[in-house]
């Protein structure tokens, strides 16, 4: 085991810090027929934005809300039932988001087929369209072993692990991966560590659950090897 903690990587973990650059669209919804039609036609950005991005919004969703259209259904249009339809809706069992597009319509539509009237939203509780760019910047922090990497992580933020896990799932192209269990998987022959990672519903998480349980899986797999982040 110990051996393992100090073996170097032959590559170090970078971390990186990131932050938005939301911008308004210029397009509303007031009622859930407006904003079934809004996701049909949409750039696939401003559902990105909606289900994934909005984890780093300066206000962002509740944990019971893990997603925008979640949050509006709860708050804008008083529905729970649609509320909850829409937060157990996980964007990463889909391979791309245009298959996340018809699966959001998917869920909307037929909760629309049984309604007798169209829900309105509240005055002013309108959802306005964004669409974002993620900033990205390689932080001072690294790691090169495991041990490292457990004691990094008490350290940076929580953007930063929105960017490794959230962002990595679209951008390394691996079903359910992210840039921790693919550097473990790269440098130590720990698949059991790798597939525990991978095997976390990140959606349903917040980015604090997130970084806890991260070091929890490590600690598990690897003995203790450093204090859960404050």
């Amino acid at each position: 085991m110990g051996n393992i903690l100090n073996q170097v990587a032959e590559n170090p973990f970078w971390f990186r810090e990131c932050f938005l650059m939301p911008m308004p669209i210029g397009r509303k919804a007031m009622n859930l027929r407006e904003l079934v039609e809004a996701i049909r036609v949409l750039d696939e950005s401003v559902l990105f934005y909606h289900l994934i991005q909005s984890r780093l919004a300066p206000s962002p969703p509740a944990v019971e809300y893990p997603n925008d259209l979640a949050h509006w259904a709860a708050n804008a249009l008083q529905d729970s039932t649609l509320a909850e339809k829409l937060s157990s809706f996980d964007p990463f069992e889909y391979e791309t988001m245009g298959e996340v597009r018809q699966a959001a319509v998917d869920v909307l539509e037929e909760y629309l087929w049984d309604l007798p009237t169209i829900p309105w939203a509240r005055s002013g509780f309108e959802i306005h369209f964004c669409q974002a760019s993620t900033v990205v910047i390689r932080s001072e922090i690294s790691a090169q072993t495991l041990e490292e990497l457990c004691v990094a992580l008490g350290k940076v933020g929580l953007d930063s692990l929105y960017y490794h896990f959230f962002e990595a799932r679209w951008r390394l192209g691996v079903r359910k991966a992210d840039d921790f269990s693919f550097w473990i998987e790269n440098n130590f022959d720990l698949p059991d560590l790798v597939r525990a990672i991978r095997d976390l519903d990140i959606y349903f998480y917040s980015l604090k659950e997130i970084r806890e349980t991260l070091v929890s899986l490590i600690n598990q797999h690897m003995g203790e090897v450093c204090d859960q982040p404050e």
